[in-house]
This record gives C-alpha cells, sequence and structure tokens, in this order.
C-alpha cells in the first residue's frame, strides 16, 4: 500500500508546474510489525532506480534509501562531475553529473534510512556565486 502511495505522490509532483514551491525527495518508510521477515525488493521486477537525481538551479539533489541490514555506514564521495554513493555495505555507485560541482560546499546526511546528498554547483569564472 505505501508503496502504491508512494508512485501516486511521486506521478503527482512529477506533473507539478516547473515554479515554486518545488519539493526535492519524497518518501514513505513504514515499520514492519514484529517477527515479520524483512522483504526482499531485489526480486521486484517492476522496481524503479533507488537513486533519484534532481537538479536545481544552484544545487543536484541526490535521494536514495540507505540499507539499514548492510555491514558498514552509508557514506557520499564527491569528485568535481561526479559522485559516488554508497547506500551501506562495499556497494558503490557512481553516478555522473552534467556540470561541475564545489565538493567544499557539497554534503549529505543520512537519517531515518534515507541518505540526502546535496551538490552545490561551481560557479562559472566571472560568474557571482549564489547563496
Amino acid at each position: 500500500m505505501f508503496r502504491d502511495i508512494a508512485r501516486l505522490m511521486e506521478k503527482i509532483l512529477g506533473e507539478m508546474p516547473p515554479y515554486d514551491p518545488k519539493i526535492i525527495g519524497f518518501t514513505i518508510i513504514s515499520g514492519l510489525p514484529e517477527g515479520t521477515p524483512y522483504p526482499d525488493f531485489a526480486e521486484d521486477e517492476e522496481r524503479e532506480s533507488d537513486v533519484e537525481v534532481v537538479e536545481g538551479d544552484d544545487c543536484i539533489y541526490i535521494t536514495a534509501e540507505a540499507d539499514a541490514r548492510a555491514d558498514g555506514a552509508p557514506y557520499v564521495t564527491f569528485q568535481e562531475d561526479s559522485v559516488t554513493l554508497c547506500t551501506g555495505g562495499d556497494e558503490e555507485t557512481v553516478i555522473d553529473l552534467d556540470c561541475e560541482i564545489d565538493i567544499l560546499h557539497s554534503f549529505y546526511n543520512v537519517q531515518h534510512g534515507v541518505i540526502d546528498a546535496v551538490c552545490r554547483k561551481k560557479s562559472a569564472p566571472g560568474e557571482v556565486a549564489r547563496s
């Protein structure tokens, strides 16, 4: 049921006009009843990409579900034209970007099973940086 609600919200948000207000990312996390086995979504053929990338005027926003069952903490590594995303464990995903980012002012946060990365775009030479 929650997956259907999430897909419906994704469709509604995707059809919103391209002006304010903007919504970046959307996640529904529901708890499982005690003793219920953790569902294995890897076998779900209809499942869409685990990583959402949204480009704004000044930043690129990357959102993914962190794997709470995996060994190792989730993390993000920023490069000038790509981002390496690890949602937990040893597997990494490299996301190539269409522009250069300001590594020092880019950051990520992991909270409630979701990893969010904010990649601040680099200003062109002579261009005033926006805050």
